[in-house]
């Protein structure tokens, strides 16, 4: 381990390369293990940084529960970078390596946030780098009563779909799947990415209490029976899906909270339970007629009847939005698919050796000594197989609900 540190630490990051494609190889097999091998890697190469000797610009870009993002560029290359900045008195080193390392981990995919491999502390934080996204995210284009224009939605829900995917095959669930957690990178949504992984599972882990946001979190999550516990699944990640794409076809929710004291929640149940397409809930006559069907796969109450996250594929020839524009003039959209589709195919293509320019183990040295502006969202791997018909039980054992904190960087 330290002789491979001391290799990055000189520059030369070819056994690292290899150790991290025979990595992303062997996820499918015990993504848990691989998670605490990188844990315990990491550990060992953290840094403490003082941000106003090493990096400049710095500014906050946006607040969360965690602590803040900031923007900052780093002196010696010039490289802009959005920094995760979490108070080491409300967040362990544990839950924040964990972060980082399924981050890591993700960040080969087209629609997930790049990950540069930069992880260090200051005297009161613990720091790391992800790509910027320079557009937003997507709870800003989502405007009260009216939501998203149709064209923009389908092309948003392809990337997503696609998203969940590939990290339902390396076995995670992301747990609080929001428009406030998915980026944008240019003002038509042609590139969008899911960013904030602090709340993430490893598909199995059983969980004793409820996480995320109260209006995207399934039924069995806002009702966790705390003596057996929620084995966690990507479900989860699906009927939050949902619940976003709802939001972004009426930009309202179609409930407050999914437990049968929500009124709007109870008539949804009442609906699935006798399903009739064309006699939907107040509530669904908002939603064309030709998708219902795939909201009642998406949001399936039994959770093991929710359908994957790319059954909205099925849908995007149907209409979306009852008052589109392009249903009125008849004009064909554009194929939302032909953007994500194109750049996953030539991000398959993409060689691990040229385009991890940003794989670090947390050295200060390479921090502030290599051009990392090869974003890893460039490069995804072949995809793998579900890592188990039946998800391995695997209990929690630290909980990390993060909580808003004023942050003075240091």
């Amino acid at each position: 381990m330290y002789e491979l540190r001391d290799e990055v630490v000189n520059g030369n990051t070819d056994s690292l390369l290899l150790q991290v494609k025979d990595t992303m190889a062997s996820v499918a097999d015990d993504v848990k293990g691989l998670l605490d091998r990188m844990v315990s890697f990491y550990s060992q190469g953290l840094v403490n940084v003082d941000l106003e000797e090493h990096f400049f610009n710095v500014k906050e870009l946006g607040e969360g529960g965690y602590g803040k993002v900031l923007l900052a560029n780093a002196k010696t290359t010039g490289q802009t970078m959005a920094l995760k900045v979490m108070n080491k008195k409300r967040t362990s080193q544990l839950s924040f390596l964990q972060e980082f390392s399924i981050s890591y981990l993700l960040s080969p995919h087209p629609n997930i946030i790049g990950c540069h491999g930069i992880a260090f502390t200051t005297i009161k934080y613990f720091v790391f780098a992800q790509e910027l996204g320079p557009a937003g995210d997507l709870f800003s284009m989502n405007l009260p009563h009216v939501g998203i224009p149709e064209d923009v939605i389908k092309r948003c829900s392809v990337q997503i779909s696609n998203a969940l995917e590939f990290m339902s095959e390396k076995g995670l669930v992301h747990m609080d799947l929001k428009p406030e957690n998915i980026l944008v990178f240019d003002q038509d949504c042609q590139i969008i990415k899911i960013t904030d992984f602090g709340l993430s599972k490893v598909k199995g882990t059983v969980i004793t209490s409820g996480c995320g946001s109260k209006s995207y979190m399934a039924p069995e999550l806002c009702d966790i029976n705390i003596s057996d516990g929620l084995v966690v699944d990507g479900s989860l990640d699906v009927w939050s899906f949902g619940v976003n794409i709802y939001s972004f076809i009426t930009g309202e929710f179609p409930w407050q909270v999914a437990t049968l004291d929500d009124e709007g929640y109870k008539c949804f149940v009442d609906w699935q339970n006798n399903f009739h397409i064309d006699n939907p809930p107040e509530a669904w006559r908002k939603i064309p007629t030709g998708i219902r069907r795939m909201f009642i796969d998406l949001l399936a109450i039994d959770s093991m009847k929710r359908s994957k996250a790319t059954e909205i594929l099925k849908y995007v020839s149907e209409r979306w939005k009852e008052d589109s524009p392009d249903a009125a003039t008849g004009r064909e959209d554009e194929d939302p698919m032909k953007s994500s589709s194109v750049q996953y195919e030539e991000s398959m293509t993409s060689d691990l050796n040229t385009s991890q320019g940003s794989v670090s183990i947390t050295s200060l040295y390479y921090i502030l000594n290599t051009d990392s502006s090869g974003s890893q969202s460039e490069m995804t791997p072949e995809p793998q197989k579900d890592i188990m018909e039946e998800p391995l039980i695997i209990f929690d054992d630290e909980f990390s609900l993060h909580v808003g904190a004023e942050v003075d960087i240091e």
